[in-house]
């Protein structure tokens, strides 16, 4: 009888941790959920961001593109977040610290296969038609991003 009630206050006190954790977890989006998200952002530029947590200049381009979101030049822009983490428990907090305010998604095998990712950060740019117009791997600052969506934004 101590056994059975010894288990049943372990799970009712680890319920609520692994609600926690459920609530705070980070979807996955594979290849056919990425061309459903550029459909429906057709019209507007969007920014596919590769990254993972343990990368350095990934650290310094996500602040870079949380702070262009908020420039007049991106207002047609549609950033989405790609990581490439193994453990995807270092996403929550991770995306937290950083002040992350676009969408963030645990980046399928088939999109890593797909896009070729071998380095990171790995951008790829979407012109207003839906195709993709740009690639390619390395830090892209700020001033480097304003100017691709405007170049990529006129691009009808």
């Amino acid at each position: 009888m101590k056994k059975i009630c010894a288990l049943l206050l372990l799970l009712l006190l680890a319920a609520p941790l692994a609600a926690a954790r459920a609530a705070d977890a980070v979807p996955s989006m594979n290849l056919a959920a990425l061309g459903d998200f550029v459909a429906a952002n057709k019209g507007k530029v969007v920014m596919v961001n590769f990254f993972a947590t343990w990368c350095p200049p990934c650290r310094v381009e996500i602040p870079e593109l949380v702070a262009v979101r908020k420039e007049p030049a991106a207002k047609n822009v549609v950033v989405i977040g790609l990581s490439v983490d193994e453990d995807p428990s270092l996403l929550p907090p991770f995306l937290k610290s950083l002040k992350v305010d676009y969408p963030v998604f645990l980046a399928g095998e088939d999109l890593i296969q797909a896009f070729n990712i071998s380095s990171i950060p790995h951008n790829v740019f979407y012109g207003p038609a839906g195709k993709v117009m740009l690639a390619g791997s390395g830090l892209v600052d700020k001033g480097t991003l304003l100017e691709i969506f405007g170049t990529l934004a006129s691009k009808k």
